[in-house]
């Protein structure tokens, strides 16, 4: 038995979850914008407050999704929530592990040193493999809270940044706003097309004034 029970507990138990808002961004935009002119503006978002961006019929921009992920107040944000919950959850899931840990290695002692019965070293090995289990368990609980929370999170993000593009190009009638990484399709593009700072003025803008961080 406690052979078999040394085979067990070496089985690595560890949660090793590195997540990160940019995995689930390798494209972050690249959809086609066919809005026709319209009278009804958008009562935060006019010309008057927009940051300057070249305009013409039948154009095609670019957005630097690097710059967007890096500058973006927003995903600071979120990536921090997101680091704060993981390690909380991988200093709960330590903490349970280095308990179980504990009580296997005194358990290990005790029968080594034949200090109590058969009966109750089966009892206490049995009661260790179910605490092993619910660790395997807990581990996988917490890699799909964080998954999903993540996810939930890129959504938000998603929506945020295409919300206002959106709404910009009810202003300025672009046909194509793409996409542009260092790791993408695009392999060049004229910086005439990138609107990424203009972009980004405006997201964090808007993003401060919902948040009353504006001085």
């Amino acid at each position: 038995m406690t052979e078999e029970f040394e085979n067990t507990t070496k089985k690595p138990i560890n949660i090793g979850l590195v997540l990160s808002i940019a995995a689930i961004i390798g494209i972050l935009i690249l959809f086609a914008l066919e809005f026709t002119d319209s009278d009804d503006q958008d009562e935060n978002l006019t010309r008057s407050n927009m940051p300057v961006i070249p305009a013409g019929s039948n154009s095609i921009v670019f957005v630097n999704s690097d710059l967007l992920l890096h500058n973006y107040e927003l995903v600071t944000v979120l990536n921090s929530q997101l680091e704060n919950e993981r390690n909380q959850k991988d200093a709960d899931f330590t903490s349970k592990q280095q308990a179980y840990e504990q009580d296997a290695a005194y358990f290990q002692d005790q029968v080594q040193k034949q200090t109590i019965s058969e009966s109750s070293a089966q009892q206490i090995y049995e009661k260790l493999m179910q605490q092993q289990q619910d660790l395997y368990k807990l581990q996988d609980q917490y890699s799909a809270e964080l998954s999903k929370k993540e996810y939930e999170m890129n959504i938000i993000l998603l929506d945020s940044i295409k919300n206002y593009l959106s709404r910009i190009n009810k202003i300025y009638n672009y046909d194509y706003i793409l996409s542009y990484n260092t790791a993408g399709n695009i392999f060049f593009a004229k910086d005439t097309f990138d609107i990424t700072s203009q972009v980004l003025e405006g997201l964090n803008h808007e993003y401060r004034e919902k948040n009353n961080l504006v001085k």
